[in-house]
């Protein structure tokens, strides 16, 4: 009878400690995040601009140090809400942004498509993965006035990552940072010379 007591509990504390050392939670401030969206007049059409927020945990603060890049991507939806169907897509763009660390000259570098910048430092190399993205929206999409859904989401973008990271990020969430799709109502402004 004692050595099964004892059994038990050698059992049920290994499954404790197994289960405290798999729970994994990132710091509070860790993640990424849209901010605000708006919605602004140009000289035929209108401009989208999202406003993010980007906190790496230390599992991914770790992976760029050691030379592995993180591309996030920025994503908008545009649709026009309709009653009597599905909404009706009206626009849809993304932005992608690498950052990268260069271990032989210790720099930090943010890439969007053809163009580049260096950093000293991550909080500076991260602020400026975060800035704003402005989306230009075709001639005629909306009209002023006309109120329309805006989805917009920011997030790291896991089909970037070296093979064996990929099937990391699936189950761990240190390594999986999505503000999943935010949904705004925004109303179109007026087009200043518009007849």
């Amino acid at each position: 009878m004692n050595l099964r007591y004892r059994f038990f509990w050698k059992w049920w504390l290994l499954c404790l400690a197994g289960f405290l050392l798999g729970v994994q939670t990132l710091p509070a401030n860790a993640g990424a995040e849209v901010r605000q969206v708006s919605l602004t007049p140009s000289e035929d059409s209108f401009v989208l601009t999202g406003n993010f927020g980007l906190q790496l945990s230390p599992a991914l603060v770790d992976a760029v140090n050691h030379g592995i890049p993180l591309v996030f991507q920025m994503q908008s939806e545009v649709r026009r809400p309709r009653w009597y169907w599905v909404d009706e897509a009206l626009y849809a763009a993304n932005t992608d942004r690498r950052l990268t660390y260069n271990t032989l000259v210790r720099n930090y570098r943010v890439t969007e498509g053809q163009e580049g910048r260096n950093f000293l430092n991550l909080p500076d190399a991260l602020n400026y993965v975060a800035r704003p993205v402005s989306w230009s929206l075709p001639a005629g999409r909306i009209k002023p006035g006309e109120s329309v859904e805006v989805l917009v989401r920011f997030r790291l973008d896991p089909a970037f990552l070296p093979k064996p990271f990929q099937v990391v990020s699936f189950g761990d969430r240190d390594w999986r940072l999505d503000s999943d799709w935010r949904k705004f109502l925004l109303t179109a402004p007026a087009i200043s010379g518009a007849k």
